[in-house]
């Protein structure tokens, strides 16, 4: 029962990314910052950390500048530049906020370490949204018709084979989609109750055939990027899942919320830059 707001806070991300990726960069945006805020409101709670409202006003500011910056640059090299910048200056924020502080406040170090760490993951939500509009910049650039659905995986001798070729007739399943539903999947598996060593098993197994089986059922995407993204989804849930076991369910509906949004929105980040790795 402990668990609940957790596992409900991660299906429900993802579930709301799966459908903002059908809708439009707009629609994902608006997801994105919404995420941003829910990881705001309980990341203080959960580090246990003072200033809590300061905290959780640099962490929502920094996701949400990071999720418009990616919605409104123009260019595919641009994407991520506006993580970066809030990155640093919610960093910054945060070691000002506790200077204002005073000297000799309590859990100065951990409300540092803390707000950082919210702030990282905050930022990496924005990765989401450069996930969906990178095809599309990347098509607009190179000029070629219909890139935006055919998307390949460079470098690997046997990518034009069949068993790695594209695989859809006429489908198009946009990356993002993929990893939201990979996610999904994911979390419905880490709600078994099973001994970790299984439970990390079944998840990275589950997430990857999840991934491979809805390229084979609908979509543009070889079946060597799909899979590499499941099992990048499968990894980070599973991890996260032992982590959570091992330390115990969090203190609090918001940490929990917080708790259960923070690897969906981490996956932004990994789905983003390994379409920028592996897709031409």
């Amino acid at each position: 029962m402990k668990y609940i707001p957790v596992a409900a806070s991660a299906l429900l991300a993802a579930m709301a990314l799966a459908l903002a990726s059908w809708a439009g960069a707009f629609a994902m945006t608006l997801v994105v910052c919404g995420l941003s805020i829910l990881i705001a409101l309980g990341w203080p709670q959960l580090m246990g950390v003072s200033a809590r409202r300061s905290l959780s006003a640099v962490i929502a500011g920094a996701g949400v500048i990071s999720a418009l910056g990616a919605g409104v640059v123009g260019s595919a090299s641009d994407l991520f530049f506006w993580s970066s910048v809030a990155l640093a200056f919610g960093v910054m924020s945060v070691f000002l906020i506790q200077v204002l502080r005073g000297t000799g406040r309590p859990h100065r170090l951990e409300s540092t370490i803390g707000a950082c760490a919210g702030v990282l993951i905050a930022t990496t939500g924005a990765g989401w949204v450069a996930g969906l509009r990178y095809p599309v910049e990347l098509a607009e650039a190179s000029g070629a018709e219909g890139a935006r659905g055919l998307l390949a995986v460079r470098g690997l001798l046997f990518e034009d084979t069949a068993l790695l070729a594209v695989t859809g007739a006429s489908g198009e399943l946009a990356v993002v989609t993929l990893a939201a539903g990979t996610l999904i999947v994911a979390t419905l598996l880490a709600v078994i109750p099973l001994p970790n060593m299984w439970a990390m098993l079944l998840v990275v197994v589950g997430s990857t055939a999840a991934a491979l089986g809805m390229t084979l059922a609908w979509g543009e995407l070889t079946l060597l990027f799909a899979g590499t993204l499941g099992l990048i989804a499968g990894l980070l849930l599973g991890s996260f899942r032992r982590f959570l076991i091992t330390h115990g369910p969090p203190q609090g509906v918001l940490s929990g919320i917080a708790v259960g949004a923070a690897p969906i929105a981490a996956m932004g980040a990994l789905t983003y830059f390994t379409e920028r790795l592996l897709l031409v």
